[in-house]
């Protein structure tokens, strides 16, 4: 309040709303006090949190009262220095009666002006925060009205060109859907992988009402596009093919799990954000008719983002847990990439994501456990034979996989490794099937004519590739899997992974569309090199004067700086009493 009291001396009553500030000891009486007049403005009352408001009384020790007339108190409400009542705010429009009283215990009472609302803020509701941004779950766009329909008919006749077509359309759709940060990031990635440029608005300052009332709708869309279709992409002759079902594939295979970090406990909920978005942006296409011609590609396309919804948080998962122990058991046995990165079980490699190698000993148990339950009689005779005689080898090779078939652990090796003391602590294996492919990034091998004609021909016998697999592992993989992997083969029949550089979905496809992100078509001729300019050579008469005159500071500088040096010599040898020696030549 303003008032020169201690604020924990201040209290309300809730009942005549006062704020009572109890007397101080004083001598005298508070007879002689004059009427003192308020401001009706609100001022806050101390510590309770009350204000100066209307109908409410306060009473005040006199002595307060006398130390502002004394010019010593803080004014009312306002700050100020003096105790002027007009600098403090004071009117005569509200007087205070003071009552009569002793000095110990008298008190004045002041009615004040009301207590001003606070404002408060408005809901999100009100402020467009809680409004439907068009990606919710059963989410539908709303009927057309027969104008809405005709217009659209005219918009999007198959007689215009699709690039004019699909460039309104996407305009529409943006300026329907409330997209947040994340979501419109995606939305520009899809478009500009395929094909469609995006960037600011052209015309962003001409677009008012005056501008823009005789416009059509079309019109109107184009202004305000900030994405665009380049007339040499499309078309006869153009570079891009229209294919809504292949730019999916690839755009969610290769390039979304490159750009944007899907792992952890929320792969699922964060893939499905992402396909939602294109899911949502395909089938505003189809239910506006956009382009007809392409219907079917665009259902195959929203095909894809649902099966992009069952595979990539398991082709995440399977690329965290794969190779598996045992493939990295026996890298680390037979020599692998695995050999010896062990470091002894650190505490910081508890925390650690991936493969850190594994101890020799666990390794050699893992091992035989694995080849006791699962290998043929041939491959552990051999596999004796060979160890005892020192000649285990290995091949390896980098080649790319497909799943074929997964073959679970049995019951029975289920129950070995729980009940086995040699198992204790092991994962059961199961069996990883899998054919060779050949990954699209992959550069053309040199081959005879004898061996193109058998790749060429799809009847030719495909290797098949057999591996031994954690079953907990293969709850991530499925058929139609694809990996890069380095795999060494033992001269004992066994094969395993070495590494595993990528995995991928079942329709994992590699697009020259990445190549051509932030490509600028070159000048047909390159701009001429900007000859350097001599200011000096160029105006030799102006700086004449001034060459000159810079040389004869120069040398007036050096003479200076000579003149120093010899003085400073001189007294040095002087002080130090030296004679210069002579030197005589002898006769």
């Amino acid at each position: 309040m303003g008032y020169p009291l201690d604020a924990t001396s201040v209290a309300t009553e809730d009942n005549d709303h006062q704020v009572t500030i109890p007397a101080q000891t004083v001598d005298g009486t508070a007879d002689g006090l004059e009427k003192l007049n308020i401001d009706d403005t609100s001022h806050s009352a101390g510590q309770s949190g009350s204000s100066l408001s209307e109908g409410k009384t306060f009473v005040v020790d006199p002595n307060v009262l006398a130390q502002w007339q004394a010019g010593q108190a803080a004014v009312v409400g306002n700050e100020a220095t003096s105790g002027d009542p007009q600098s403090a705010g004071l009117s005569k429009e509200n007087e205070v009666d003071i009552q009569g009283g002793s000095a110990a215990g008298a008190s004045m009472e002041l009615a004040v002006g009301s207590k001003k609302k606070s404002k408060k803020r408005k809901p999100k509701s009100k402020r467009g925060l809680a409004a439907p941004t068009g990606f919710e779950e059963f989410y539908v766009d709303a009927p057309l009205t027969p104008a809405e329909y005709e217009k659209e008919q005219r918009l999007y006749d198959p007689d215009v060109d699709f690039s004019r077509r699909i460039e309104y359309a996407i305009q529409r759709y943006s300026d329907l859907r409330n997209m947040d940060s994340a979501k419109k990031d995606l939305f520009d990635k899809y478009l500009r992988f395929g094909g469609i440029s995006a960037g600011p608005k052209q015309f962003a300052s001409t677009l008012d009402a005056k501008n823009i009332s005789d416009m059509n709708a079309a019109e109107i869309a184009l202004m305000k596009a900030t994405h665009f279709v380049d007339a040499d992409k499309w078309g006869q002759g153009g570079a891009y093919e229209v294919d809504f079902e292949t730019c999916a594939k690839a755009f969610f295979s290769s390039r979304v799990p490159c750009v944007y970090d899907l792992s952890g406990p929320e792969s699922v909920k964060l893939v499905k954000a992402k396909t939602n978005v294109i899911r949502n942006f395909l089938n505003y296409l189809l239910h506006h008719d956009v382009c007809p011609e392409y219907k079917s590609q665009i259902l195959a396309a929203r095909a894809v983002c649902d099966l992009t919804d069952k595979e990539l948080p398991m082709v995440i998962t399977a690329g965290f847990h794969l190779p598996g122990d045992f493939q990295t058991a026996c890298s680390e046995i037979f020599g692998g990439t695995y050999q010896g990165i062990h470091g002894g079980n650190p505490p910081w490699e508890t925390n650690l994501k991936g493969h850190v190698g594994m101890s020799l000993d666990l390794a050699k148990q893992t091992f035989r456990v694995g080849m006791s339950t699962h290998v043929t009689d041939e491959v552990a005779k051999a596999y004796m034979e060979q160890n005892d005689a020192g000649t285990t080898a290995t091949k390896s090779y980098t080649t790319g996989l497909e799943v074929t078939q997964l073959i679970r652990a049995s019951d029975e090796v289920q129950a070995f490794y729980r009940h086995h003391s040699a198992a204790n602590g092991l994962k059961p294996l199961g069996r990883l099937v899998a054919k060779t492919w050949i990954p699209p990034s992959t550069l053309p091998r040199d081959l005879t004519e004898e061996e193109r004609a058998i790749e060429a021909d799809p009847t030719a016998l495909v290797e098949t590739h057999d591996f031994l697999i954690e079953d907990y592992v293969l709850d991530s993989c499925f058929v139609g899997m694809k990996l890069e992997v380095t795999v060494r083969e033992m001269s004992f029949g066994l094969k395993f992974f070495d590494t595993v550089s990528a995995v991928y979905c079942s329709f994992y496809t590699l697009l020259p569309n990445e190549l051509m992100l932030g490509w600028r078509i070159p000048e047909a001729e390159p701009l001429p090199y900007r000859e350097s300019y001599n200011v000096r050579a160029a105006h030799a008469e102006d700086f004449a004067g001034e060459d000159e005159e810079i040389e004869e500071n120069a040398d007036l500088q050096q003479t200076e700086k000579d003149d120093a040096n010899d003085n400073n010599e001189a007294e040095a040898e002087k002080q130090s009493g030296n004679i210069p020696s002579i030197e005589v030549a002898e006769a």
